[in-house]
């Protein structure tokens, strides 16, 4: 990239270093620091939950690439319709609930045993090694450096301005990073449709314009039940036990499934015009810095990574901060509130560390997205639902079965694609793990009407 681009780069990460640094945890209390206080208005409700939704844009732009706009129907519609599930079933229970967490939530209502297992199950389920992959591949694009440094040195910087403000430096820069991001993709589609018109798209294969882009109706099914991980989704928890009432954890949910309409339907024309302008591209990954470079001039190159580098942080940094709550006050046993900060920071190293070892295990944001929203969605759905509607309440040890049956079955029908080359009996990971949970919640529902009788 021109020097002028990097450096409008540089600006924008020392304007977000400097913005997380510049907030404070209000006390040295636990729900402040975890939950700001409890104080998320509206706008900043909208703000932080639209960008953090968003992080893995290269992934949005490599399944366009590769499948057309079944990338709408595939990342846009059923989550949507989890996040208008969620909004109405879910928001304003969670908010009323005054819990700290989803494991939080879980010792309330299931006992330690099952809120130690969920808290490992987020842990593991909510590390950003997508996000810091994607970081990885930015830092390649716009500094010149390997993938390894990039995520390396994209670890230490949001552990750097997460480290003083906690939840807060996640609510205030993800305030301007929501504008960049949709700054950019505007920039960009606004560009390519005045210097291009729709005549590229017309080259596409047709298959870039059909509901499954080529692929099989299972593999597409399997990302709408994937989406129902939406409703077990641990950062819409916590924007809405952070939320200052529960009309605005509801309302802000539903103003944010607008937001990412108008998001998405951006991502996807930029995906489109990407294959459309450079049909040989190697990695599909790279579609959106390549196209960038390919038709914005110097300057204009440069904003757009800007608004790339701010979509991919705001949902890094918030999953981060997650896994970081979760250890430090699910996983490490004994917390005193006084102690919740302290132990969620090393949580901040533990989280990052990780990431980054997932990060550069793997080539595929898509492939991370699948696996570890598979075995969230099979283990934390039911119980989650279960937690919130007393007639789905089930005993402490349905749901340790629930948790435990789900995770388990789906990362074993994970390996055996690894050991044999294709899934056992042909089917996908996640409907293996629903069936498991699913026969697990019934036979504990049909435990406790046998044991309620005289």
């Amino acid at each position: 990239m021109h020097s002028i681009d990097t450096g409008i780069v540089v600006v924008f990460l020392g304007l977000m270093l400097w913005q997380g640094l510049r907030q404070k945890a209000a006390s040295g209390s636990g729900e402040q620091y975890l939950l700001g206080g409890r104080m998320l208005t509206l706008p900043a409700f909208v703000a932080t939950t639209v960008s953090t939704w968003y992080g893995g844009i290269l992934g949005v732009g490599e399944y366009t690439y590769l499948y057309g706009i079944s990338n709408w129907l595939v990342f846009g519609v059923p989550y949507y319709a989890g996040a208008v599930l969620f909004a109405l079933l879910l928001s304003r229970r969670a908010r009323q609930g005054e819990s700290l967490s989803i494991p939080h939530r879980f010792e309330k209502t299931y006992g330690n045993r099952a809120g130690k297992i969920a808290a490992v199950l987020i842990f593991l389920t909510t590390i950003p090694g997508a996000y810091m992959l994607i970081m990885g591949i930015l830092g390649a694009q716009v500094f010149g450096v390997g993938e390894t440094a990039g995520i390396v040195a994209s670890a230490v910087f949001v552990v750097v301005y997460l480290w003083r403000g906690g939840f807060r430096a996640v609510v205030r820069t993800d305030a301007l990073q929501i504008a960049l991001m949709f700054g950019g993709f505007v920039l960009l589609s606004a560009f390519l449709l005045m210097t291009y018109g729709l005549s590229p798209l017309e080259q596409l294969p047709p298959q870039h314009f059909s509901a499954t882009g080529g692929q099989s109706i299972g593999s597409i099914l399997v990302w709408y039940v994937i989406a129902l991980s939406t409703l077990a989704e641990p950062n819409f928890f916590q924007r809405c036990f952070a939320a200052k009432t529960p009309q605005i954890a509801r309302n802000g949910l539903l103003i944010s499934v607008f937001c990412w309409l108008c998001f998405d339907a951006m991502t996807t024309l930029c995906g489109l015009y990407a294959r459309a302008l450079i049909p040989d591209l190697s990695n599909a990954l790279y579609a959106f810095p390549e196209l960038a470079k390919h038709v914005l001039p110097i300057g204009l190159t440069g904003i757009f990574f800007t608004g790339l580098f701010a979509t991919v942080l705001s949902t890094l940094d918030s999953n981060l901060f997650t896994t970081a709550t979760t250890f430090g006050r699910d996983l490490w046993k004994g917390t005193e509130d006084s102690r919740t900060k302290q132990k969620t920071r090393i949580g901040l190293i533990v989280g990052a560390f990780a990431a980054s070892c997932i990060a550069m295990a793997s080539g595929s944001v898509v492939q991370i997205w699948k696996m570890f929203g598979s075995i969230s969605a099979a283990s934390l759905l039911i119980p989650i639902l279960s937690s919130y509607y007393p007639r789905l309440r089930m005993s402490e040890k349905g749901a340790v079965m629930v948790m435990i049956g789900g995770s388990v079955s789906t990362f074993v029908w994970y390996v055996t694609k690894w050991l044999s080359g294709r899934y056992l009996l042909g089917l996908e990971p996640l409907f293996v793990g629903l069936a498991v949970s699913g026969i697990c919640f019934v036979i504990d529902r049909m435990m406790v009407r046998i044991n309620r009788k005289p």
